[in-house]
């Protein structure tokens, strides 16, 4: 089970991104939190991998790459 560093959200088919906050450092954040902090501005630009290519085959559940 996998939990959510930012709202604690927990499941075993949650999906988690690693984010790098510009306050709080790296964190492993659901796809909820990686989009508000992405929509607020509140990550260190060019840290997350965006492209997913590389280190993302896009077979995860809840996989944008999917």
């Amino acid at each position: 089970m996998v939990t959510c560093e930012l709202c604690n959200q927990t499941g075993d088919n949650l999906s988690l991104r690693e984010a790098v906050h510009k306050d709080l450092g790296k964190k492993w954040v659901c796809g909820d939190c990686w989009t508000s902090l992405y929509d607020k501005n509140s990550m260190v630009s060019g840290t997350t991998g965006g492209g997913g290519t590389f280190s993302c085959p896009g077979g995860c559940a809840g996989c944008r790459n999917a």
